[in-house]
């Protein structure tokens, strides 16, 4: 009889935890529904979220809409283009590879691609172009880049000739400059090494191995279905985003994948299944200059964080019109995935939001930006509103950034509103005197105006600030 009714008392105690563990997972979910739903209400956010512990879901929800046009909502289905989320699959071919014995990581580049030009080829080793210490430029940042080259197909030679051959920034392993144009390199890389296109290694060594069926490179001629469009947000609402030929960003970013399949690549990471333990600590091996490792960017952090010592591995994509973030919490095996389609979302602190509900430490919930918010009472009140507002902000201790208020001004003049985009560059001047950059805006506003005189003047204020400045340098020579 005692026997049973011990029996009894540890079945209650059972019960009671998994009641308990029950009621916290569903107060878990409710939480992190409720703060994500406070992104996408004020229209930052329009997508897919999944958060996994042991590789089981947690949490997994979409909002809004994978096809505004035709009302399609998404779906745990919803395929994504994940940008350079890509390129820790360039990174795990390369790792691969290196394992087979069919490449050395810290040889330099020209031992696998000979007909890059030579200077620098010898130079570079693919470790530091994984890691991003190279010193190669960056393709994307080329202010001709969209206009001139993202619409267009090329051949990976012809497209290398082209924007990937440039001088370089820095002596090898000096410092880290972000650069798609290395791993489209390193896509010509195991193109040479292995005789086959990019993509059909990616599919042959990655995503059939892994049952990754809802994963690919993309492309614009392909029918794939449950395949998301892109939208640019901007003041006035949502806009189909411009065109990119997916040749382009090619190794560096053009892949799609759907936060499920995500999760079976989060777990092919913790097994041997793709690559052994030797080579896997060095794909998570930071650089002397970054806490870049290859293809991941890995950071321990402290116990003042989420409670105890804890490394996250983690990485973000962004490509017209999409942008995405997986973060891995290596010790508990949690991972959090955002897929986002309106371009732009403020994945990062939405990623430390739900790790901090997961762990039980404060957060903070979304805020209106800065833009919508002066927008708006511009729309409403007019110039002498929007400066009425701004003074509040700035006499409450809430100045908006410099970074934020110039992106808002270029809004603004891509809209025609000339007249509030200069009001708002000159609240950005006084806010900041200091910087260049403000004055270099203003310049471009009075002279988008057809004020020649007040343009030259800003410039001037911009050249004197800082004597490097190529923009008002010329600016001045033309207006002169």
């Amino acid at each position: 009889m005692k026997t049973f009714i011990n029996y009894i008392k540890l079945l209650f105690i059972i019960s009671i935890i998994i009641f308990t563990s029950l009621a916290r997972s569903q107060d878990m979910q409710t939480e992190m529904a409720h703060f994500i739903q406070g992104f996408h209400d004020y229209k930052q956010f329009n997508g897919n979220v999944l958060v996994a512990k042991d590789g089981k879901v947690l949490f997994e929800k979409s909002y809004g809409y994978a096809n505004f046009e035709w009302d399609i909502e998404h779906s745990e289905k919803s395929k994504f283009r994940i940008g350079s989320i890509t390129k820790q699959f360039t990174a795990m071919l390369i790792l691969q590879l290196a394992q087979q014995g069919k490449l050395k990581l810290d040889e330099p580049l020209a031992t696998y691609l000979p007909d890059y030009r030579q200077d620098i080829a010898a130079k570079i080793t693919l470790r530091q172009i994984l890691n991003h210490t190279s010193g190669l430029s960056n393709y994307t940042q080329l202010k001709t880049f969209r206009d001139e080259y993202s619409k267009n197909n090329y051949s990976v030679d012809e497209f290398i000739r082209l924007l990937c051959s440039d001088d370089l920034l820095f002596e090898p392993g000096t410092e880290f400059r972000y650069s798609n144009s290395g791993y489209f390199i390193l896509g010509a890389v195991i193109e040479k090494v292995t005789g086959q296109k990019y993509k059909d290694v990616l599919q042959k060594n990655i995503l059939d191995p892994l049952g990754m069926n809802d994963t690919g490179y993309d492309s614009h001629n392909k029918i794939i279905k449950f395949r998301v469009s892109g939208y640019d947000n901007g003041l006035t609402g949502y806009s189909n985003t411009d065109y990119l030929d997916m040749s382009i960003p090619y190794a560096a970013g053009s892949m799609y994948s759907t936060a499920r399949d995500l999760l079976k690549w989060d777990q092919a990471l913790y097994s041997d299944k793709l690559l052994n333990k030797e080579y896997k600590q060095q794909m998570y091996h930071v650089s002397e200059q970054r806490n870049y490792a290859l293809g991941w960017e890995v950071t321990n952090l402290d116990k003042s964080t989420y409670g105890k010592p804890l490394t996250r591995i983690q990485h973000g994509g962004g490509i017209n019109g999409f942008n995405a973030f997986i973060s891995r919490i290596i010790e508990d095996k949690l991972l959090v995935i955002i897929l986002n389609n309106t371009g732009g979302a403020p994945l990062t602190p939405m990623t430390n939001g739900l790790l901090a509900i997961y762990y039980g430490k404060p957060y903070e919930k979304a805020t209106e930006h800065i833009d919508s918010k002066l927008y708006n009472v511009f729309k409403r009140e007019g110039i002498e509103g929007l400066k009425k507002t701004y003074q509040q902000m700035v006499s409450d201790g809430n100045t908006p950034r410099e970074r934020s208020l110039n992106y808002f001004g270029y809004e603004l003049m891509q809209m025609g509103e000339l007249d509030a985009a200069i009001t708002v560059f000159e609240l950005n001047n006084q806010s900041y005197p200091d910087s260049a950059n403000t004055f270099d805006s203003l310049g471009e506003a009075y002279l988008a105006a057809g004020d020649k005189q007040k343009a030259l003047a800003s410039y001037k204020k911009a050249l004197t600030l800082d004597p490097e400045s190529n923009s008002a340098h010329n600016a001045i020579e033309k207006l002169q």
